[in-house]
Protein backbone atom coordinates (compact mmCIF):
# COMPACT_ATOMS: atom_id res chain seq x y z
CA UNK A 1 0.00 0.00 0.00
CA UNK A 2 2.63 2.36 0.92
CA UNK A 3 4.70 1.67 -2.57
CA UNK A 4 1.23 2.28 -4.26
CA UNK A 5 0.80 5.89 -2.40
CA UNK A 6 4.06 6.81 -3.15
CA UNK A 7 3.41 5.80 -6.85
CA UNK A 8 0.70 8.21 -7.12
CA UNK A 9 2.48 11.44 -5.73
CA UNK A 10 4.78 11.00 -8.21
CA UNK A 11 2.31 10.57 -11.39
CA UNK A 12 0.50 13.40 -9.71
CA UNK A 13 3.58 15.84 -9.33
CA UNK A 14 4.19 14.83 -13.21
CA UNK A 15 0.52 15.60 -14.39
CA UNK A 16 1.11 19.13 -12.51
CA UNK A 17 4.47 19.42 -14.06
CA UNK A 18 2.45 19.16 -17.63
CA UNK A 19 -0.42 20.99 -16.85
CA UNK A 20 0.94 23.86 -15.05
CA UNK A 21 4.21 24.46 -17.06
CA UNK A 22 7.54 25.33 -15.21
CA UNK A 23 8.07 27.73 -12.60
CA UNK A 24 10.45 29.79 -14.69
CA UNK A 25 8.10 30.19 -17.76
CA UNK A 26 10.27 33.33 -19.29
CA UNK A 27 12.97 31.87 -21.49
CA UNK A 28 14.78 33.41 -24.18
CA UNK A 29 15.41 37.69 -24.26
CA UNK A 30 15.92 39.72 -21.70
CA UNK A 31 13.73 41.10 -18.83
CA UNK A 32 15.21 44.68 -19.24
CA UNK A 33 17.43 46.42 -22.20
CA UNK A 34 21.05 45.74 -20.89
CA UNK A 35 20.17 41.32 -20.43
CA UNK A 36 18.43 41.67 -24.22
CA UNK A 37 20.39 39.22 -26.63
CA UNK A 38 21.30 40.84 -29.70
CA UNK A 39 19.56 39.38 -32.49
CA UNK A 40 21.03 37.99 -35.71
CA UNK A 41 19.27 39.07 -38.75
CA UNK A 42 17.61 35.67 -39.99
CA UNK A 43 18.11 33.55 -37.54
CA UNK A 44 15.38 31.03 -35.74
CA UNK A 45 14.84 31.78 -32.41
CA UNK A 46 12.31 29.72 -29.60
CA UNK A 47 11.12 31.52 -26.74
CA UNK A 48 8.52 31.06 -24.19
CA UNK A 49 6.77 33.44 -21.67
CA UNK A 50 3.96 32.40 -18.73
CA UNK A 51 0.88 34.08 -16.37
CA UNK A 52 2.95 33.80 -13.02
CA UNK A 53 2.67 37.36 -11.52
CA UNK A 54 5.57 36.50 -9.13
CA UNK A 55 7.51 35.93 -12.25
CA UNK A 56 6.38 39.19 -13.91
CA UNK A 57 8.63 41.90 -15.13
CA UNK A 58 5.94 44.73 -15.24
CA UNK A 59 3.46 45.54 -13.24
CA UNK A 60 1.46 47.97 -14.04
CA UNK A 61 1.37 50.99 -10.77
CA UNK A 62 -2.20 51.76 -11.68
CA UNK A 63 -3.96 48.49 -11.38
CA UNK A 64 -1.14 46.04 -10.25
CA UNK A 65 -1.64 43.86 -13.43
CA UNK A 66 1.45 41.98 -14.30
CA UNK A 67 3.13 41.01 -17.71
CA UNK A 68 5.88 39.08 -18.21
CA UNK A 69 8.21 40.89 -20.61
CA UNK A 70 11.23 39.15 -23.27
CA UNK A 71 13.52 41.92 -24.46
CA UNK A 72 15.45 41.46 -27.41
CA UNK A 73 17.93 44.30 -29.07
CA UNK A 74 17.75 44.69 -32.54
CA UNK A 75 20.90 46.00 -35.01
CA UNK A 76 21.58 49.27 -35.42
CA UNK A 77 18.02 51.19 -37.66
CA UNK A 78 18.39 54.25 -40.33
CA UNK A 79 15.39 56.64 -40.13
CA UNK A 80 12.66 54.43 -42.44
CA UNK A 81 14.70 51.38 -42.66
CA UNK A 82 11.73 48.43 -42.62
CA UNK A 83 11.90 45.41 -40.81
CA UNK A 84 9.77 42.14 -41.09
CA UNK A 85 9.61 39.75 -38.04
CA UNK A 86 8.00 36.25 -38.73
CA UNK A 87 6.50 34.69 -35.81
CA UNK A 88 4.27 32.00 -34.68
CA UNK A 89 2.93 30.96 -31.63
CA UNK A 90 0.57 28.38 -29.78
CA UNK A 91 -3.17 29.19 -28.35
CA UNK A 92 -4.41 29.06 -24.70
CA UNK A 93 -4.48 25.55 -23.50
CA UNK A 94 -8.24 26.17 -22.30
CA UNK A 95 -8.94 28.47 -25.39
CA UNK A 96 -8.48 29.68 -29.23
CA UNK A 97 -7.08 33.13 -28.50
CA UNK A 98 -3.04 33.75 -28.61
CA UNK A 99 -1.36 34.84 -25.43
CA UNK A 100 1.65 36.20 -26.89
CA UNK A 101 1.62 39.57 -27.98
CA UNK A 102 4.72 42.00 -29.76
CA UNK A 103 5.67 45.29 -29.41
CA UNK A 104 8.61 47.24 -31.28
CA UNK A 105 10.34 50.38 -29.19
CA UNK A 106 13.20 52.87 -29.95
CA UNK A 107 15.30 54.27 -27.87
CA UNK A 108 14.60 52.77 -24.37
CA UNK A 109 16.80 51.88 -21.42
CA UNK A 110 16.90 50.08 -18.29
CA UNK A 111 16.21 53.22 -16.57
CA UNK A 112 13.08 53.80 -19.17
CA UNK A 113 11.53 50.78 -20.62
CA UNK A 114 8.63 50.30 -18.23
CA UNK A 115 7.53 53.34 -17.97
CA UNK A 116 7.41 53.25 -22.08
CA UNK A 117 5.99 49.87 -22.34
CA UNK A 118 2.05 49.71 -23.61
CA UNK A 119 1.81 53.17 -23.78
CA UNK A 120 0.68 54.44 -27.15
CA UNK A 121 2.65 51.91 -29.10
CA UNK A 122 0.41 49.40 -31.03
CA UNK A 123 0.86 45.64 -30.25
CA UNK A 124 1.35 43.38 -33.29
CA UNK A 125 -0.66 39.28 -32.43
CA UNK A 126 -0.35 36.60 -34.80
CA UNK A 127 -3.36 35.56 -37.07
CA UNK A 128 -6.08 32.60 -36.34
CA UNK A 129 -3.23 30.44 -37.86
CA UNK A 130 -0.87 31.47 -34.38
CA UNK A 131 1.77 33.32 -37.93
CA UNK A 132 2.36 36.27 -38.55
CA UNK A 133 4.51 38.75 -40.43
CA UNK A 134 4.37 42.23 -38.82
CA UNK A 135 6.36 44.91 -40.73
CA UNK A 136 7.64 47.52 -38.80
CA UNK A 137 8.57 51.01 -40.30
CA UNK A 138 11.36 52.44 -38.36
CA UNK A 139 11.34 56.24 -37.07
CA UNK A 140 14.44 57.58 -35.86
CA UNK A 141 17.92 56.24 -36.32
CA UNK A 142 19.23 54.43 -32.97
CA UNK A 143 20.81 51.28 -31.79
CA UNK A 144 18.99 51.06 -29.53
CA UNK A 145 15.86 49.20 -30.74
CA UNK A 146 14.24 46.71 -29.17
CA UNK A 147 11.58 43.96 -29.70
CA UNK A 148 9.41 43.08 -26.47
CA UNK A 149 7.45 39.76 -26.76
CA UNK A 150 4.79 40.07 -23.39
CA UNK A 151 2.02 37.82 -21.65
CA UNK A 152 -0.36 38.58 -19.16
CA UNK A 153 1.28 37.44 -16.04
CA UNK A 154 -1.41 38.16 -13.03
CA UNK A 155 -1.77 34.22 -11.92
CA UNK A 156 -0.60 33.41 -8.13
CA UNK A 157 -2.32 29.60 -8.06
CA UNK A 158 0.59 27.17 -9.07
CA UNK A 159 -2.62 25.27 -10.36
CA UNK A 160 -3.16 28.20 -12.81
CA UNK A 161 0.38 28.69 -14.44
CA UNK A 162 0.80 28.14 -17.97
CA UNK A 163 3.84 28.49 -20.36
CA UNK A 164 3.33 29.79 -23.88
CA UNK A 165 6.08 28.74 -26.67
CA UNK A 166 6.67 31.25 -29.61
CA UNK A 167 9.38 31.70 -32.00
CA UNK A 168 10.24 34.11 -34.58
CA UNK A 169 13.30 35.33 -37.51
CA UNK A 170 13.70 38.53 -38.06
CA UNK A 171 14.58 39.82 -41.95
CA UNK A 172 17.60 42.46 -42.44
CA UNK A 173 16.68 45.42 -42.79
CA UNK A 174 15.33 47.34 -46.16
CA UNK A 175 16.75 50.74 -46.12
CA UNK A 176 14.13 53.06 -47.70
CA UNK A 177 14.69 54.48 -50.98
CA UNK A 178 12.45 57.28 -52.69
CA UNK A 179 12.75 58.48 -56.50
CA UNK A 180 11.02 61.67 -58.07
CA UNK A 181 10.94 63.10 -61.77
CA UNK A 182 11.89 66.14 -62.95
CA UNK A 183 9.43 69.04 -63.89
CA UNK A 184 8.82 69.25 -67.40
CA UNK A 185 5.54 70.27 -69.30
CA UNK A 186 6.70 68.89 -72.86
CA UNK A 187 8.72 66.12 -73.87
CA UNK A 188 9.92 65.22 -77.56
CA UNK A 189 8.87 61.56 -78.90
CA UNK A 190 12.30 60.73 -78.64
CA UNK A 191 13.99 63.14 -75.93
CA UNK A 192 14.70 61.60 -72.64
CA UNK A 193 13.19 62.15 -69.01
CA UNK A 194 15.12 62.66 -65.74
CA UNK A 195 14.82 61.41 -62.19
CA UNK A 196 16.49 62.06 -58.52
CA UNK A 197 16.68 58.51 -56.53
CA UNK A 198 17.78 59.82 -52.64
CA UNK A 199 17.97 57.57 -49.99
CA UNK A 200 16.67 58.48 -46.33
CA UNK A 201 18.91 61.03 -45.36
CA UNK A 202 19.08 62.69 -48.88
CA UNK A 203 21.93 61.02 -50.31
CA UNK A 204 22.41 59.79 -53.78
CA UNK A 205 21.07 56.53 -54.28
CA UNK A 206 24.35 53.75 -55.28
CA UNK A 207 25.30 53.95 -58.53
CA UNK A 208 23.82 51.02 -60.69
CA UNK A 209 20.26 50.54 -58.85
CA UNK A 210 17.67 50.05 -61.81
CA UNK A 211 15.03 52.37 -62.13
CA UNK A 212 11.52 51.50 -64.31
CA UNK A 213 9.84 54.65 -66.25
CA UNK A 214 6.32 53.45 -67.54
CA UNK A 215 4.54 55.84 -69.80
CA UNK A 216 0.80 55.53 -70.37
CA UNK A 217 -1.85 57.71 -72.67
CA UNK A 218 -5.49 56.98 -73.86
CA UNK A 219 -6.42 55.03 -75.94
CA UNK A 220 -4.54 51.98 -73.91
CA UNK A 221 -0.90 53.38 -75.41
CA UNK A 222 1.76 52.87 -73.06
CA UNK A 223 5.70 52.61 -73.14
CA UNK A 224 8.15 51.06 -70.84
CA UNK A 225 12.36 51.49 -70.64
CA UNK A 226 14.42 51.34 -68.15
CA UNK A 227 17.79 53.79 -66.53
CA UNK A 228 20.82 53.32 -64.13
CA UNK A 229 21.39 55.38 -61.27
CA UNK A 230 24.44 57.54 -61.39
CA UNK A 231 25.34 59.85 -58.60
CA UNK A 232 21.85 59.69 -57.77
CA UNK A 233 20.26 60.49 -60.76
CA UNK A 234 18.87 58.33 -63.81
CA UNK A 235 18.54 59.29 -67.34
CA UNK A 236 15.08 57.44 -69.15
CA UNK A 237 15.62 57.18 -73.02
CA UNK A 238 12.16 57.97 -74.60
CA UNK A 239 11.38 56.28 -78.23
CA UNK A 240 7.76 56.57 -78.06
CA UNK A 241 5.24 55.68 -80.80
CA UNK A 242 3.55 57.56 -83.35
CA UNK A 243 0.13 57.45 -81.17
CA UNK A 244 1.81 59.51 -78.45
CA UNK A 245 1.81 62.08 -80.91
CA UNK A 246 0.15 65.22 -79.19
CA UNK A 247 -1.15 63.20 -76.01
CA UNK A 248 -1.09 64.05 -72.37
CA UNK A 249 1.45 60.85 -71.39
CA UNK A 250 1.57 60.40 -67.73
CA UNK A 251 5.00 58.88 -66.39
CA UNK A 252 5.87 56.63 -63.34
CA UNK A 253 9.32 55.72 -62.20
CA UNK A 254 9.56 52.80 -59.84
CA UNK A 255 12.25 50.84 -58.62
CA UNK A 256 11.23 46.83 -56.92
CA UNK A 257 12.15 46.16 -53.37
CA UNK A 258 15.18 43.82 -53.16
CA UNK A 259 16.37 42.12 -50.12
CA UNK A 260 18.08 45.21 -49.18
CA UNK A 261 15.75 48.08 -50.47
CA UNK A 262 11.99 49.07 -50.23
CA UNK A 263 9.99 49.37 -53.08
CA UNK A 264 9.77 53.33 -54.45
CA UNK A 265 7.42 54.83 -56.67
CA UNK A 266 7.33 57.91 -57.83
CA UNK A 267 4.85 60.88 -57.98
CA UNK A 268 3.01 61.09 -61.20
CA UNK A 269 4.46 62.78 -63.89
CA UNK A 270 1.65 64.48 -66.82
CA UNK A 271 3.65 65.65 -69.80
CA UNK A 272 2.90 66.48 -73.23
CA UNK A 273 4.52 64.35 -76.13
CA UNK A 274 5.97 66.24 -79.23
CA UNK A 275 6.73 65.44 -82.42
CA UNK A 276 10.19 64.15 -82.84
CA UNK A 277 12.55 67.76 -84.85
CA UNK A 278 13.17 67.21 -88.10
CA UNK A 279 16.93 66.15 -87.98
CA UNK A 280 19.25 68.36 -89.36
CA UNK A 281 21.69 67.18 -92.49
CA UNK A 282 24.68 66.57 -91.29
CA UNK A 283 27.73 68.97 -91.63
CA UNK A 284 30.66 67.48 -94.20
CA UNK A 285 33.40 69.26 -92.96
CA UNK A 286 35.54 69.24 -96.29
CA UNK A 287 32.41 71.28 -97.87
CA UNK A 288 32.76 73.76 -95.06
CA UNK A 289 36.82 73.98 -95.39
CA UNK A 290 36.30 74.49 -99.16
CA UNK A 291 33.58 76.55 -99.08
CA UNK A 292 35.72 78.97 -96.29
CA UNK A 293 38.76 79.25 -98.95
CA UNK A 294 37.26 80.27 -101.78
CA UNK A 295 35.00 83.09 -100.08
CA UNK A 296 38.72 83.88 -98.45
CA UNK A 297 40.07 84.28 -101.68
CA UNK A 298 37.45 85.87 -103.70
CA UNK A 299 37.52 88.74 -100.75
CA UNK A 300 41.26 89.18 -101.25
CA UNK A 301 40.91 89.63 -104.94
CA UNK A 302 37.57 91.66 -104.51
CA UNK A 303 39.61 94.22 -102.25
CA UNK A 304 42.85 94.73 -104.07
CA UNK A 305 40.92 94.73 -107.83
CA UNK A 306 38.72 97.25 -105.64
CA UNK A 307 42.33 99.34 -104.65
CA UNK A 308 43.70 98.96 -108.19
CA UNK A 309 40.69 100.63 -110.05
CA UNK A 310 41.17 103.74 -107.26
CA UNK A 311 44.43 104.27 -108.07
CA UNK A 312 43.46 103.99 -112.51
CA UNK A 313 42.18 106.88 -114.39
CA UNK A 314 39.75 106.98 -117.81
CA UNK A 315 39.15 103.89 -119.53
CA UNK A 316 41.37 101.48 -117.82
CA UNK A 317 39.49 102.84 -114.34
CA UNK A 318 35.89 101.98 -115.58
CA UNK A 319 37.24 98.61 -117.05
CA UNK A 320 39.19 97.82 -113.80
CA UNK A 321 35.64 98.19 -111.78
CA UNK A 322 33.96 96.45 -114.27
CA UNK A 323 36.21 93.28 -112.84
CA UNK A 324 35.38 94.32 -109.73
CA UNK A 325 31.98 94.02 -109.86
CA UNK A 326 31.73 90.61 -111.12
CA UNK A 327 34.09 89.53 -109.08
CA UNK A 328 31.89 90.65 -106.03
CA UNK A 329 28.71 89.04 -107.30
CA UNK A 330 31.56 85.97 -107.62
CA UNK A 331 32.18 86.42 -103.74
CA UNK A 332 28.13 87.15 -102.56
CA UNK A 333 27.60 83.31 -103.88
CA UNK A 334 30.98 82.07 -102.06
CA UNK A 335 29.51 83.05 -98.84
CA UNK A 336 26.20 82.08 -99.19
CA UNK A 337 28.03 78.47 -100.08
CA UNK A 338 29.84 78.88 -96.76
CA UNK A 339 27.05 79.28 -94.73
CA UNK A 340 24.63 76.29 -96.48
CA UNK A 341 28.33 74.15 -95.91
CA UNK A 342 29.01 74.85 -92.12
Amino acid sequence: MRRIGVLAMVVLAATMAIGVGSASALSGGGKKPSEAPLLNWGQHYEASLGNNKAEANYVSTCCGNGSQVAIWHLGPLSVHDQVVVNWHELPFSHGTSFPVRMLFVENIEDFNWGSTFGRGESSYQVSGSGTARAEITVQNSSSNDYLEFFSGANETNSQDFETYLYDFTVEAPRHYLSVSLGSVQKVAANGVLHATATLATGAPAPDGMIFTLTGTWSSGGTFTTTGASVAGQVTFPLALPETAYKHSVEFVATSAATPEWQAATSPKLTVEVTKPPTPVPAVEPQLCTKATTRAHVLARQYHRQLRHASEARGKRRRRLMREARATGRRLDAAKAARKAAC
